[in-house]
């Protein structure tokens, strides 16, 4: 069959029934024979005394063949990869031999990548090291032969994404079928006649029994850490920074505005009805509302710049049945209303970016008013003090839309320029609002309420962390480490340097690969700038020694965000949140209780079963990780470059933002999810309006 190209070629149905050559079939299912054994291959099931039972005198290559060949899973999993290889076998042909996309860089090199992340994350995952990949001869071939398969299987899917991506952008409204499904029907009306009251009602229901079943709210373990700062009362933060009044315990660890609203919600509380838990709900039931009020936003906002329903209602679905938002809806922590803001304000920027129009664009856009330039500013500034650190976020797409605006206006050649120009000029006004209330409270209010500002130590988990593991390695028995080795590439000069920094005596007992909470705790916090500049030298030093050890630590913190992990991400429910609120610190002023009844009983077990089957069943569990949406949004920035759509390539560019500050956090994405939760939250919304949904309406992306 000859090679077709698939930019603007036909549809996937076509190409899967088509006729191919005898070889190219062939070639096909030994391809998708070997992404079923990369699925399965397993480097550690392999053991000496295995072989030995086999063959007690192999040795050499011979001894090698066996390990590989013992790491696949045999008759186990056999039915199982059989069914794999045989629904891979017809997609691996089309796109190899029907697509010539799939032959370019940019599935290409995003398919590599993959596979290496595969790859390594498994053996980070399992080993908590690179020896399941590098481990010896027999590890390097299954490790190459596991990553030709999932590179495989990288091509094929990112082949047929891309294609999915294309035809997305080329959708064009269809006139209804005969005798088309009701439902559809009644619900595309719904969604076009009330686009934000449909979406709210729908979540607001779906979501409701999560709320009942958690009520007051559900705790997590920095909630009674920010009310107790905010009355005053001893907290694990105001232990151990360097207080600047030691009668105000309220600190910057925890942006102060979040603290300020939750701790004021449980005041009012108390002190209207006596009762703490009534103060929690105030705060719970608010945050519910507002991020389902969000969620519908953006869901009518789809509908304001042209998206089809069909699109509007896969998008609804997805917040209305993942689990996880509604989840996150009742969790009292910092990161939600941070995630309502931070969608809106790429909501905003999307209907900003398609208010002006440009060459070849004909009448349909969606009209720019003075409520959007408000309401961009207000987000914007909402997502820079919603989170310590925030304001590079609206930096990011302020940016971006400011350069957008201003190209614009300088290429339309005839077409009017006050679009591109109000654009820009509402993004200046936004980032400079933002910065400027970022700065007013760091500056000036935290000060003159002598608020201590967050700890130093929050942005140096990736040195300390590469320091533990190195601690760990060469120096455990000097490190808190009993039965720990020295090799004596730690001189006592070097650990005096560090022990003024990260306590040294504990520091090597104290190293948690996936997260570096308990290594940060011995940060020094009366300790120079010289003393940390010190360090860092140190530091320095011993990654030129050994940095091999240094990327390794690296990777354990955070390949969760590129490998599906093995581990269960934790979850916030209402029996982890019970623990939580009985614990000491939390019991010695307050008396915080989930409000149990029949019905919330009832809806509790609902929810925790729901919430396992996500978590359980295959391909659901899927979207309760954190690598999926870290690949789907790499891939939607691949396709914009690929497609040269500068323009929609602001919109996950704060995504991507959020992305690099997780690379960079204390906790490794394959168990703690709420720090990619803005992206989780947003990425259905910015994927559909990046592909140009706003086409309909008549705005060329």
């Amino acid at each position: 069959m000859a090679s077709r190209d698939n930019r603007r070629g036909p549809c996937v149905r076509e190409l899967l029934f088509a006729r191919y050559r005898p070889a190219q079939t062939a070639a096909a299912c030994a391809m998708a024979l070997l992404v079923a054994i990369a699925a399965s291959l397993d480097p550690a099931a392999a053991s000496h005394e295995a072989i030995r039972r086999i063959d007690p005198d192999a040795t050499g290559a011979l001894y090698i063949c066996y390990e590989v060949l013992l790491s696949c899973s045999g008759r186990v999993s056999a039915p199982a990869l059989l069914a794999l290889a045989g629904l891979a076998a017809l997609p691996i042909r089309a796109v190899v031999f029907g697509m010539r996309s799939a032959r370019r860089p940019s599935v290409l090199l995003p398919a590599l990548g993959f596979a290496c992340c595969m790859v390594v994350g498994k053996s980070y995952d399992v080993a908590g090291d690179a020896s399941l990949v590098l481990g010896g001869a027999s590890r390097i071939i299954e490790s190459l032969v596991a990553a030709a398969g999932w590179c495989i299987f990288g091509i094929v899917g990112i082949s047929l994404l891309f294609e999915l991506f294309d035809r997305a952008g080329r959708h064009r409204r269809r006139a209804g079928a005969r005798g088309a499904d009701t439902l559809a029907r009644t619900a595309r009306h719904l969604l076009d006649r009330h686009p934000f009251a449909v979406p709210f009602s729908v979540l607001i229901v779906a979501w409701l029994p999560a709320l009942v079943a958690s009520a007051p709210g559900v705790f997590m373990g920095d909630t009674g850490d920010q009310i107790r700062q905010w009355f005053g009362l001893p907290s694990g933060t105001s232990s151990y920074l360097e207080l600047l009044d030691p009668d105000v315990l309220l600190n910057g660890h925890h942006p102060v505005v979040h603290t300020a609203i939750l701790g004021g919600c449980v005041q009012l509380g108390m002190a209207v009805f006596g009762d703490e838990n009534v103060g929690l709900f105030i705060y719970t039931a608010l945050q519910f509302a507002a991020t389902a009020a969000c969620a519908a936003y953006l869901v009518s906002t789809l509908r304001r710049l042209g998206a089809p329903a069909g699109a509007r209602a896969v998008v609804l679905v997805i917040f209305a049945v993942v689990p996880l938002f509604s989840n996150y809806a009742v969790l009292a922590t910092k990161d939600v209303l941070f995630a309502d803001a931070f969608a809106l304000m790429v909501a905003q920027a999307a209907i900003l970016l398609a208010t002006f129009p440009r060459a070849g664009a004909v009448v349909g856009a969606p009209r720019w008013s003075l409520r959007d330039g408000a309401l961009f500013i207000l987000v914007c500034t909402g997502t820079a003090v919603l989170r310590n650190g925030g304001v590079v976020f609206p930096a990011v797409i302020c940016a971006a839309l400011a350069v957008i605006g201003l190209r614009a206006a300088r290429r339309t050649d005839g077409i009017a320029v006050g679009a591109p120009r109000r654009v820009a000029r509402c993004a200046v006004a936004a980032l400079v609002v933002a910065l400027a209330v970022q700065i007013a409270l760091a500056a000036v209010v935290m000060p003159a309420l002598h608020i201590t500002p967050g700890s130093r130590r929050e942005a140096l988990s990736i040195p300390f962390q590469q320091t533990a593991r190195y601690v760990a390695k060469h120096d455990g028995a000097n490190a808190g480490i009993a039965d720990g080795a020295s090799d004596g590439s730690v001189s006592a000069e070097e650990r005096a340097v560090i022990d003024r920094v990260l306590d040294y005596d504990t520091l090597a007992s104290r190293y948690v690969p996936t997260k570096s909470d308990a290594v940060k705790n011995g940060f020094n916090e009366s300790g120079t700038s010289d003393d940390l500049a010190a360090y860092l030298r140190v530091w320095a030093a011993q990654l030129l020694r050994d940095p091999a050890c240094y990327l390794s630590a690296t990777i354990a913190n955070y390949y969760g965000y590129f490998y599906p992990s093995e581990r269960t991400p934790w979850m916030y429910t209402a029996a982890s949140s019970d623990t939580i609120m009985a614990s000491e610190e939390n019991r010695a002023q307050f008396d915080f209780h989930r409000w149990s009844t029949p019905v919330s009983e009832a809806l509790g077990h609902a929810v925790d079963l729901y919430r396992t089957a996500w978590l359980q069943l295959p391909i659901l569990s899927l979207a309760m990780t954190a690598a999926p949406y870290t690949w789907l949004l790499v891939l939607l920035l691949v396709y914009l470059v690929r497609e040269r759509r500068w323009h929609t390539c602001a919109l996950p560019l704060p995504l991507a933002a959020v992305l690099a500050v997780c690379l960079i956090g204390p906790c490794n994405g394959s168990t703690y999810l709420r720090y990619l939760y803005p992206v989780m939250f947003t990425l259905p919304f910015a994927g559909t309006a990046a592909l140009g949904a706003w086409k309909q309406a008549g705005v060329v992306a």
